[in-house]
């Protein structure tokens, strides 16, 4: 995988793996940080505020852990995936020779009939 700063150095996927271990501990600290919130609104008598806060204390966290986990083995998959097709090309003979080009034609007006629209001749 590419590095952010330098394009050109590989990032392995164990660094991403502890970059997103790093990013759910903090994701689990907040949880644990509303879900204390959540006590102490159970405790003053305020229930449905309890409930909301422990329920977004949950869910929220969790699905920006699992959104960059899915990102996460996205990158995986793509990277290696690049990886193999240059393995490939540098396998089967690098870059391919360019053919010739052709030259663009003038286009060809298109007029509608009464009995559609008259295509070209070819």
């Amino acid at each position: 995988m590419r590095g952010l700063w330098d394009h050109e150095q590989p990032l392995s996927p164990s660094l991403l793996r502890s970059a997103l271990a790093l990013v759910g501990g903090s994701l689990a600290a907040l949880a644990l940080g509303v879900l204390a919130a959540a006590v102490a609104s159970a405790v003053q008598g305020l229930y449905i505020v309890a409930i909301v806060q422990a329920t977004a204390g949950l869910a929220l966290p969790f699905a920006v852990w699992l959104g960059l986990k899915m990102l996460a083995d996205i990158l995986t998959v793509l990277n290696r995936s690049y990886d193999r097709l240059d393995a490939m090309e540098e396998r089967f003979g690098g870059v391919a020779q360019p053919h010739a080009r052709r030259l663009p034609q003038e286009p060809r007006a298109i007029r509608a009939g009464d009995d559609g629209p008259a295509y070209p001749e070819e």
